[in-house]
């Protein structure tokens, strides 16, 4: 597919477009509740809200569509640390794309941009830009996977941080395993493979950005600690089947005195998973 795909219909030409460097090779709700004779069912967009933003490449005002604040309720966690929620899948709504110029980035970074990425934003990205629809109640999983795919192409050509980029490539792949899993039974065989595939693309991605950023980036990084991080890569390497990596990712946190309970239970969890997939590959 490529990381890009899909925004040409947004004016960008984009296969020659690298998340990384080539120094990357050498680092290594149920949504229906029953009520007594009736069924009621929950609309995405009373969780929503229009979020006013002014954009730092442009200066346009705009609001864009933005999950109200404790409306939604935890239901655990992926290995990999994607958050499950029982109404609705909150991490469609995390880009935020300005309609007028295409700027995008993750809500949380959306007005932090220095001026030598504010320069690029605007050689690179608003010439080309067509526009985006802001007009939707609500955002389904491809629209919310063409936002994300904007996010990235512009921390690409922003020249951000590995570790942020790697963080895009991460919440882009759990979006694309949402719509694997809400929408499964309405794809073909062909089109869940295909999803599958662009899902451990960006697993690859974000697992290479991060491998990159330890060796020279300082903690916090997307704004989790060293200990957090690294158990992320090793859930990463795991679903990657770097067993040995990941592994040796688990053990470092292990030794560490320091480690919060919590990490090291899913760290052990996870080393019992690893350990299970390589005796049943054995058995093969």
């Amino acid at each position: 597919m490529g990381l890009f795909s899909g925004l040409e219909s947004l004016g960008f030409k984009t296969a020659e477009l690298e998340v990384y460097s080539k120094e990357k090779d050498s680092a290594e709700s149920d949504v229906i509740s029953e009520l007594p004779k009736e069924e009621k069912v929950i609309k995405e967009e009373d969780y929503l809200f229009r979020k006013t933003y002014n954009c730092p490449i442009c200066d346009n005002e705009f609001k864009t569509l933005t999950v109200r604040a404790g409306k939604v309720r935890s239901n655990g966690h992926d290995e990999d640390l994607r958050p499950l929620y029982k109404e609705i899948d909150p991490l469609k709504y995390d880009p935020v794309v300005c309609p007028k110029c295409g700027y995008a980035a993750l809500s949380k970074y959306f007005d932090h941009i220095i001026p030598m990425q504010r320069k690029s934003i605007r050689a690179e990205i608003e010439p080309k830009f067509k526009g985006i629809d802001e007009s939707k109640d609500f955002f389904d999983y491809d629209e919310a996977i063409i936002r994300y795919k904007m996010v990235l192409m512009c921390d690409v050509v922003g020249s951000t941080k590995d570790s942020r980029k790697a963080y895009t490539c991460l919440k882009l792949a759990w979006v694309i395993r949402g719509k694997l899993e809400k929408e499964r039974e309405s794809l073909s065989p062909s089109e869940c493979e295909t999803l599958h595939a662009d899902e451990m693309e960006c697993i690859q991605n974000a697992y290479d950005g991060y491998i990159l950023a330890f060796s020279h980036e300082d903690f916090p990084m997307s704004g989790m600690d060293e200990v957090t991080v690294m158990y992320l890569t090793a859930a990463l390497a795991f679903r990657l089947e770097k067993y040995r990596e990941s592994l040796q990712l688990l053990s470092k946190i292990m030794e560490n005195r320091g480690v919060s309970s919590r990490i090291k239970e899913i760290a052990l969890d996870l080393k019992d998973k690893i350990r299970a997939q390589v005796a049943m590959k054995e058995k093969q």
